[in-house]
């Protein structure tokens, strides 16, 4: 009982420790098969509010598209405290007190002079973004994109105006790894950090047993994969 509260009070600190000090952006396109595009981005961050933050790059644009025969794609969302919808092209939400969430965004787009929907998105994802997926905002299943190795994928439906975006992200790591585990191998680089962010330790594999000059106790692990990607883990020094 003792190891489970420790556990969870540690898990606390570091998602408080991640969470404070992180903004995920999650940019994209949207255009038509004319090549006609707009840049849009969204993501969290924790001067996040659920309005139009322009310390963040988001600016208000009017309520609704230009001529028809322009193409344009934005983000719509809405203002709790104006009590209205607000369009912009880049939408950051509010980082979540929680280890890992979701965020929905409304996505409205016009065809201008083309007839299909072309995404186009860079992977791997953003650091701490799980998964992206784009789907109708009726059924949500008559359009389901995920962004994924592909960067690219391309809507046909001529009636699909308006979609939505669901981004999932994760913070905080899901298991304690052991001194000895075998994955260290798969690492180019580790690095140990105390719950006060500052580095104790790194190298190419986990530390050894016994090492003398990292004290006892739980540390964040952060591990740099050959091809690039980042594994974050809890690492247990006894």
């Amino acid at each position: 009982m003792h190891w489970c509260v420790a556990v969870f009070g540690v898990t606390t600190l570091v998602h408080t420790f991640c969470s404070s000090q992180q903004r995920v952006e999650l940019p994209f396109t949207v255009g038509n098969e004319l090549g006609e595009t707009v840049r849009l981005s969204v993501g969290v961050d924790a001067r996040a509010t659920n309005r139009i933050d322009t310390a963040l790059g988001e600016q208000e644009l009017p309520p609704f598209h230009p001529p028809q025969d322009v193409f344009h794609a934005v983000l719509r969302f809405y203002d709790t405290v104006d009590g209205e919808w607000k369009w912009t092209y880049r939408d950051f939400r509010p980082l979540l007190e929680r280890d890992t969430f979701s965020v929905e965004h409304r996505l409205l787009v016009q065809r201008g002079r083309g007839d299909t929907v072309v995404l186009r998105w860079a992977y791997p994802l953003p650091e701490h973004v799980e998964s992206a997926v784009v789907s109708d905002r009726v059924t949500g299943t008559l359009v389901r994109i995920r962004f994924d190795a592909a960067q690219q994928a391309i809507i046909t439906n001529e009636f699909l105006e308006e979609l939505v975006l669901t981004v999932w992200y994760r913070f905080v790591p899901s298991s304690i790894v052991e001194r000895d585990v075998p994955l260290s191998g798969l690492f180019q680089l580790v690095c140990l950090y105390d719950l006060m962010g500052r580095l104790c330790w790194q190298g190419r594999r986990l530390p050894p047993r016994g090492l003398s000059d990292l004290p006892r106790g739980i540390y964040i692990g952060i591990g740099r994969r050959p091809e690039g990607r980042i594994h974050r883990f809890l690492w247990w020094q006894p």
